[in-house]
């Protein structure tokens, strides 16, 4: 070799088109997460998927695809982090384990997000055959069960919130735009599917404006003090509410409610709330998991944002064990300008006569009882109004009371005896250790479904959909765990 010669590469035609064979069956291993999901979809009754199709064998029309397939692919989509139905599409190209699923062919994203979301009841029913096996095959007890909230973020933008006249007039505007579509005709037969399109998104969006009228008047009508801010919704998904969320932040989101066997941390119950607080959930949960497994379970455990009156005396009532966080159950509170000595716990109940004896010996008779929420009743009692104001001991006891009916007043409470039992069994260490064991299993799946699935904002707008959107998340987390439960099982 000379010197001066020049080094010789291997060349590279980028502009050739070969021709190669392919083994489809060969594009992914034997033990690949794509094949495992079509294998057990293969085991489950899908006809329900396919009780609106109208292509059928001996009649005009154009093939479908199969529902085993399109779920298939949502599975495996959303086990790898991918949630939109345009990059599913555009995965099919290459992604082998997609091009494994549909046999080299790409399924429209139309196709695939009208899927995700048309077919509620028969995704109910997938997420209950699959619940089926995991309790057949004792990967659910129901022995101990968790609930848990999480925000995610809905699909709208905080800048598409609007208060109900600013509503109003964009509605005005959106109907009469219909109108003069309507009114146009198509000149050339090229520009009618265009026209048509336009004419439905007029329409969507009229549809859209009149939710988001009808969600403002609600929440308008729940309001309990004038003072409160304005109330408004968002013009492209109404029944999205402000929440704060994990990162303290205050953004449109859904409260995601999970019910957790707390056996192998399976997701037994998902529901989708446009409620921020935690507060009324509880019992719901219960009610659902009965409904899809056929019983209630033996215990639950809560954080205190679930744990109110209603719910342990309606989770005795249903023979569930319940466990979790209360503030102050003991506590009382005092008046403004009351001393501690003359608090409501230095009064004495007479039970014979139903009379409280205050500090001075001067009694107060029964007015009234209230009946509250959760079967509390509080027993209020007052004092005659001349007798407190000739006592010289009035400072102390009642500085505030003007006494326009009465003197003194002092409430006693009664609360059920569910509540009682519930508070002597959460001072036990037994209680409390089972209570230090929720946040393991609650917050498993929801960082589960955040971090390895990217699930942190929805894809679909609307409650319902909202709902069906997290049926498929929660079903693809509950395989991926039997999976990997089944694999720990066997080796």
């Amino acid at each position: 070799m000379t010197d001066d010669a020049a080094p010789r590469y291997e060349p590279i035609n980028r502009q050739q088109v070969v021709l190669e064979p392919l083994d489809i069956e060969q594009l992914i291993p034997e033990d690949h997460a794509a094949r495992s999901v079509w294998a057990i979809l293969g085991r489950l009754d899908l006809s329900r998927f396919a009780g609106s199709v109208k292509a059928v064998e001996g009649h005009a029309g154009r093939n479908l695809w199969e529902p085993r397939l399109l779920i298939a692919l949502w599975i495996y989509g959303y086990s790898r982090g991918i949630s939109s139905a345009r990059e599913m599409e555009r995965q099919c190209g290459y992604e082998p384990a997609l091009r494994w699923l549909t046999g080299l062919q790409v399924v429209n994203h139309h196709t695939l997000s009208d899927f995700r979301v048309e077919h509620g009841a028969a995704l109910q029913d997938l997420f209950v055959q699959v619940l089926a096996i995991l309790q057949m095959e004792k990967l659910i007890t129901l022995e101990r069960v968790t609930v848990d909230g999480t925000k995610v973020r809905a699909a709208v933008n905080k800048k598409t919130f609007s208060r109900a006249h600013k509503i109003r007039e964009h509605l005005k505007a959106a109907r009469q735009h219909v109108e003069e579509l309507q009114k146009q005709e198509v000149e050339q037969e090229k520009r009618m599917r265009q026209a048509s399109a336009r004419r439905r998104a007029a329409r969507e969006r009229v549809e859209r404006l009149e939710e988001a009228l009808v969600e403002v008047e609600r929440l308008q009508a729940e309001k309990k003090w004038e003072k409160q801010k304005p109330c408004q919704a968002s013009t492209t998904d109404a029944e999205a509410q402000f929440m704060r969320t994990s990162d303290h932040g205050l953004a449109p989101s859904y409260n995601v409610q999970l019910t957790t066997d707390a056996a192998h941390k399976l997701i037994v119950d998902v529901a989708v709330s446009q409620q921020p607080s935690d507060s009324l959930h509880l019992l719901p949960a219960l009610e659902r998991v009965r409904q899809r497994l056929g019983t209630y379970p033996q215990q639950a455990v809560a954080d205190g944002d679930y744990t109110t009156r209603e719910a342990i005396v309606g989770a005795s009532q249903r023979s569930v064990d319940y466990y979790g966080s209360w503030g102050n159950p003991g506590g009382e509170q005092i008046g403004h300008g009351i001393h501690p000595d003359y608090g409501p716990r230095a009064f004495q109940l007479d039970p014979s006569a139903d009379e409280m004896i205050c500090p001075e010996g001067r009694r107060l008779r029964h007015i009234k009882t209230e009946q509250k929420a959760g079967g509390l009743q509080i027993h209020i009692y007052a004092a005659d109004r001349q007798v407190c104001r000739c006592c010289p001991k009035r400072e102390y006891c009642s500085p505030q009371n003007a006494m326009p009916k009465h003197g003194r007043t002092v409430s006693l409470r009664i609360e059920p005896d569910a509540l009682t039992r519930y508070h002597a069994k959460m001072e036990t260490a037994g209680a409390k250790a089972i209570y230090r064991q929720r946040a393991p299993v609650a917050e498993f799946p929801h960082a589960w479904l955040k971090d390895k699935l990217k699930w942190v904002r929805l894809r679909c707008r609307g409650a319902a959909k909202a709902g069906a959107e997290a049926l498929w998340v929660c079903l693809t987390y509950n395989l991926q765990r039997y999976f990997k439960l089944t694999r720990l099982q066997t080796t």
